[in-house]
């Protein structure tokens, strides 16, 4: 169906961000375990341009959601440290679309940058302690990049919907866990404009 070339869009659905097993380590530690809390809820805005039927190029802001990690020091004492994280960015994706064969029904896939900003928050208890000056809560930004894949039906001339799974890489690496990656599998709703 003919269709119009600028479209807007939101989307939202389960996130999860894996964090690396040797987050956290405790100096001085003999033994530690480290406790994961890595599924949210994420959500996203964007807006598309539909160069020609098979490319449009999407900017957007995405919200993945909070992640939580805690190590805990059994020995030589006992203790703990955990952070509280949580990752945004402003995206710019280039999207490919190839019709299925099923009426109003195609496959996208999708490759782009995205500027994360990723913000923690640092908590001890018992022997562990954080070093003198250090800061307790930081921001980190960085431009890495993100890609995805999908489904798109088209109900109308001017609506459709698009499930899709995406891929947000090497994000916080500088930000006491090491470097971290986020799925956001989202259901969204998009609305052509004329």
């Amino acid at each position: 169906m003919a269709q119009e070339k600028v479209y807007g869009g939101i989307g939202v659905g389960p996130s999860r961000t894996y964090i690396p097993s040797n987050a956290l380590g405790i100096t001085g530690a003999t033994a530690s375990e480290l406790q994961r809390s890595e599924n949210s809820t994420g959500a996203k805005i964007f807006a598309g341009y539909k160069a020609n039927p098979n490319m449009a190029v999407e900017v957007g802001y995405v919200d993945l959601g909070k992640s939580r990690a805690t190590r805990n020091m059994t020995a030589p004492g006992t203790g703990s440290i955990g952070i509280d994280s949580r990752n945004t960015g402003w995206f710019v994706d280039l999207v490919g679309m190839m019709p299925t064969g099923i009426s109003d029904v195609s496959v996208i896939g999708k490759l782009g940058g995205v500027a994360t900003e990723t913000g923690k928050q640092l908590s001890t208890t018992g022997a562990v302690g954080l070093a003198p000056g250090s800061p307790s809560t930081f921001q980190e930004r960085e431009l890495n990049w993100k890609f995805g894949a999908g489904a798109q039906y088209d109900f109308s001339k001017t609506m459709a919907a698009r499930g899709e799974w995406e891929r947000y890489r090497r994000m916080g690496k500088d930000t006491g866990v090491g470097e971290s990656e986020a799925d956001l599998f989202s259901l969204n709703l998009l609305i052509r404009f004329h």
